[in-house]
């Protein structure tokens, strides 16, 4: 399935009217053009961008923009972005505002233990596992890892998750450029050239990375209404050299945006908006995606209210307010703050990822994840398969034609006769209906006789069938040799840096 191609007729979901679309990019351009964003240490930033036209306040690290810089950056953008596949370009594919694609967490920093259903800290031998069953699950056109190696030292564990990754996976993964820590920015230039060096050896070289950029990057906002220089330089760097970039913005309602729907759409898109203006003023044309994340907030345990029913609404109106610019988004969904697999996954799962879809999202990503995304679950990450493929039973729609208004069956079987043998039946039910492999259907006394087992444990079942069967061809053997002499010369220079 990979990626599900929108039928021109599919049914759909609008939370925004036109005037509200205009209403909320007046309201953007309003707060560029009289509050601005600050770029924290950004003064060779800020340079450029003054000298391409914008108001710029020095001492406050603040950049202006007028209405028509911001118009003629959108403009600019290519809009159209394609996602490679380091190891088989048979997996390579485009965000082109035609496709649907589902993605995996990226944001967990623990997994829950398979065996024990405990939280710990991730590893690296858990994003290979995860990677490995990602791979063998059809509703994921690509496999990030959802967590990283915590038992490597922060300023390695990039380089080993990219290895734990390409030699689990053929899908396009997460070869990501930039990042880094703020508070050290030499160790995060070092690390950058690193990254960078990784991704040509991985490619076969400069020329073949240029063609067929497997990596990428950007930046978020730090909400409300900043960027860090350090992230917004890399992702520059990598606009320089033809690499697609994506601006995102993490804000939430409540606490680093109003708490109002409109107020949070209306400085998540200023952020978003402003980043992709950066990047266009400095290189006119760079391919870029945007990540629409405005979250819902819990006042009563102050934290992300992951999976909540306004979080849905939100989500949806980022794919309409993405889509009035000609903007390609990947928004949240498949988001929860359950702490286990179970009822409130589902149903959070499931309302946080309908209504973006029925809106036309590009990619909704969030699958695997648990506990506002703390959490990484092998088990959870094949329910979401199972919920993503019957989710997209509703963009089918209703197909009306002679064939499906089968006239010619029903008077052949008449009145008192049954469909069960009948060829338009044999026929037709694979796609007319959803068959489920976890979901159980059964009675209750073959439930009882098989076990009375849950969707949990039949999805444990399954992340144990895949971790025993489905192999992966390892990386190949020079490439592994090379990435190793980075690591191993990454490992003994980078503390200098610290």
């Amino acid at each position: 399935m990979a990626g599900f191609e929108k039928p021109s007729k599919m049914p759909s979901y609008r939370v925004l009217s036109r005037d509200n679309l205009d209403a909320i990019h007046w309201a953007t351009l309003d707060i560029l053009e009289k509050t601005g964003i600050r770029i924290v240490e950004g003064k060779e930033i800020l340079k450029m961008l003054k000298d391409q036209g914008c108001e710029v306040d020095f001492k406050k690290e603040t950049v202006f923009f007028a209405p028509s810089i911001i118009e003629e950056s959108l403009r600019k953008a290519s809009k159209v972005v394609t996602r490679y596949s380091p190891r088989n370009p048979k997996y390579d594919y485009k965000l082109d505002g035609r496709h649907l694609y589902f993605g995996t967490d990226g944001l967990c920093v623990n997994t829950t233990d398979l065996e024990t259903g405990e939280w710990r800290s991730s590893t690296g031998n858990d994003v290979a596992r995860i990677v490995r069953v990602t791979d063998a699950l059809d509703s994921y056109p690509s496999a990030g890892g959802m967590t990283a190696s915590f038992d490597k030292p922060e300023y390695i564990r990039g380089f080993y998750d990219v290895v734990a990754k390409l030699n689990n996976t053929e899908k396009p993964t997460g070869v990501y450029l930039g990042g880094g820590n703020a508070e050290s920015p030499e160790l995060s230039r070092a690390l950058f050239d690193y990254q960078l060096e990784v991704a040509r050896v991985i490619a076969g070289g400069e020329e073949a990375l240029r063609k067929r950029p497997l990596a990428g990057g950007g930046f978020y906002g730090m909400s409300p209404l900043q960027f860090h220089r350090l992230y917004v330089e890399h992702t520059l760097k990598l606009a320089e050299l033809g690499f697609p970039c994506f601006a995102g913005s993490m804000t939430q309602a409540g606490a680093t945006a109003p708490v109002t729907l409109a107020g949070i759409l209306a400085v998540t898109n200023a952020e978003i908006v402003g980043g992709i203006s950066i990047i266009q003023l400095a290189y006119p044309g760079t391919p870029m995606h945007t990540n629409y994340y405005p979250a819902a907030f819990d006042m009563k345990y102050g934290q992300w209210a992951a999976g909540a029913p306004e979080e849905a609404l939100l989500n949806a109106a980022s794919v309409e307010i993405a889509k009035y610019y000609g903007l390609t988004a990947t928004v949240m969904g498949l988001v929860t703050s359950a702490k286990v697999p179970g009822p409130q996954a589902c149903y959070e799962k499931m309302m946080s990822t309908i209504l973006p879809m029925l809106a036309g999202a590009d990619v909704i990503a969030g699958a695997g994840g648990l506990g506002c995304s703390m959490t990484a679950s092998l088990e959870e990450l094949v329910i979401d398969d199972e919920l993503c493929k019957a989710m997209l039973m509703s963009l089918h729609g209703v197909e009306i034609n002679d064939e499906t208004l089968a006239l010619d069956v029903i008077h052949k079987v008449g009145p008192g006769g049954h469909y069960l043998a009948q060829k338009h039946t044999l026929d037709h039910f694979m796609k007319e209906q959803f068959i489920p492999e976890l979901t159980d259907r059964s009675g209750y006394d073959e439930w009882k006789k098989n076990g009375e087992k849950s969707l949990v444990d039949r999805a444990r079942e399954k992340v144990k069938k895949i971790l025993k069967e489905h192999s992966v061809p390892p990386l190949d053997k020079d490439i592994q040799k090379e990435l190793h002499d980075i690591i191993k010369r990454a490992e003994k220079e980078l503390p200098k840096k610290l």
